[in-house]
């Protein structure tokens, strides 16, 4: 059959049939099972030969074929993208790079090339993803691997920024950023704090999210370097998303001053706390004052630690001198200028403030917003204070044991008592006397308050804890009064 087809080319006539027939080769390469059909069927081959022939091209030819054009699909695709001429759909997800990118889905990304020779230039404004092996001490506690970023380039290798009263600044210069989900909502973290001066080193970039105020970037985890990055968008190459941009022309006279609303945010809390089937929260004005004081503190002390290490100042002393008490008592200090819906969301996207929010014990929050400086720079910090009841449920042991004690007391203390109808003996030892009953009566007094707390299962007051403290002092004491009365009984 071959045989048949290259005679049926030998005998094409000269010199235009020499063209065509440059066409049939090209043709017979490119997709040599439909030519060999087309061939087949035009042959003068009889019917069982064609058959045979037909046969031998779908069971053989035709598979081969397929396997041939699907390598060679493949080393095509893979050679344009590792040229970086077609787009990768690279899956995103999460807030931190609102209005630009989605929360979840999947976005265009052209591959950055690992070879170093062969890699594009990165500018300013370029999305990026990359790999980071550092972590940041909150995701630890998840059990997280801080991986998997798309950020945006801020900073470029010899470029000096800085991070200041909401702004970047690069060179010198305030960065006009659009694409920024807030205006005037860029602020210091852990690694890159504000007023900062960061020089750029070669091979390094500095990377933010759009929504800067909850994005986890190099402001926690540091500069990343060049061979982190695995895929890029350039900045020319954005359009589509340009339209979700604002317009940044008057993001410097955006006002600094607090817009934060309790009322709105304890609505959105609540809704959320009563979503995971927790009590609500109510405001409590004197938690409000009590953040206000650790707000003023923490900046001056330049001490956001619950300890309070530096200021001396905390949170318990706060809450005393607004005239507050509670049982258990938390804070969650931030800095940044919030509105009412951002600090929400700030707080509930992370795991840690999430579960401190959500807590089933607390019943009272108190919010403070407090505008001032932290090491020269202008910061408004927010405190949060949340407080709440818990009964503490005594065991019947520890209750039995102080009804107990109680009852001897009671049984002992008439006993006490009648000395002193004895004239003689009490005008000698009256001191003695008089300090034993006074020592039983106090005894008495504060096991039968701290009996009445526990049936009633409230906690102990300050007074009842150290007087339980002191009991042990006031039984040996007790101990040692009543076999000196009874040896000077004895002597009689």
């Amino acid at each position: 059959m071959h045989y048949n087809i290259s005679m049926d080319l030998l005998n094409s006539n000269p010199p235009a049939q020499n063209q065509v027939s440059r066409r049939e080769r090209a043709i017979s390469i490119l997709f040599y099972p439909f030519y060999a059909l087309y061939k087949n069927a035009h042959s003068n081959a009889n019917f069982l030969k064609k058959l045979l022939f037909f046969l031998f091209i779908m069971l053989v030819l035709y598979p081969v074929w397929l396997i041939e054009m699907a390598a060679f699909g493949f080393l095509i695709w893979f050679s344009l993208q590792f040229t970086s001429v077609v787009y990768v759909a690279v899956p995103v997800e999460g807030a931190s790079m609102l209005p630009t990118l989605p929360t979840h889905g999947y976005v265009n990304f052209k591959r950055f090339l690992p070879i170093e020779k062969l890699q594009p230039q990165i500018k300013r404004g370029d999305l990026v993803v990359f790999e980071n092996t550092k972590t940041d001490s909150e995701l630890i506690k998840e059990g997280k691997n801080v991986t998997g970023f798309v950020k945006r380039v801020i900073g470029l290798a010899g470029d000096v920024v800085k991070i200041r009263d909401g702004f970047v600044y690069i060179n010198g210069q305030m960065a006009k950023e659009g694409y920024t989900l807030k205006p005037r909502s860029t602020f210091g973290g852990q690694t890159i704090s504000d007023c900062q001066e960061v020089t750029i080193p070669k091979n390094q970039l500095l990377v933010l999210g759009d929504n800067r105020k909850i994005s986890l970037d190099s402001r926690q985890i540091g500069l990343i370097s060049l061979k982190d990055i695995s895929y890029y968008r350039p900045y020319s190459d954005q359009l589509e998303f340009v339209q979700k941009w604002r317009n940044s022309s008057t993001d410097e006279q955006a006002a600094n001053s607090s817009i934060f609303d309790i009322t709105a945010y304890l609505s959105f809390l609540n809704a959320k706390r009563e979503e995971a089937g927790l009590s609500l929260l109510k405001h409590q004005t004197k938690l409000d004052q009590s953040a206000k004081l650790r707000a003023e503190v923490m900046l001056k002390y330049d001490d956001l630690s619950f300890e309070a290490t530096r200021s001396a100042y905390p949170m318990e002393q706060a809450m005393k001198d607004s005239g507050y008490s509670n049982i258990v008592y938390g804070e969650f200090p931030m800095l940044g200028y919030y509105d009412t819906r951002e600090l929400y969301e700030a707080f509930i996207e992370r795991k840690n403030s999430r579960d401190f929010l959500l807590n089933k014990d607390y019943q009272e929050i108190g919010v403070s917003t407090f505008v001032g400086e932290l090491r020269g720079c202008p910061v408004q910090i927010v405190v949060q204070h949340l407080a709440g009841y818990i009964p503490p449920s005594y065991t019947k042991e520890t209750i039995k044991s102080w009804k107990e004690l109680v009852t001897r007391l009671k049984e002992v203390q008439p006993s006490w008592q009648i000395l002193k109808d004895y004239e003689d003996f009490y005008k000698r030892h009256r001191h003695d006397v008089d300090k034993l009953n006074e020592i039983i009566n106090t005894r008495l007094t504060m096991a039968q308050a701290v009996v009445a707390r526990m049936e009633a299962n409230e906690w102990l007051t300050e007074e009842e804890k150290k007087y339980m403290d002191e009991d042990r002092d006031l039984y040996n004491q007790q101990t040692a009064l009543a076999q000196k009365l009874n040896e000077a009984i004895n002597e009689r």
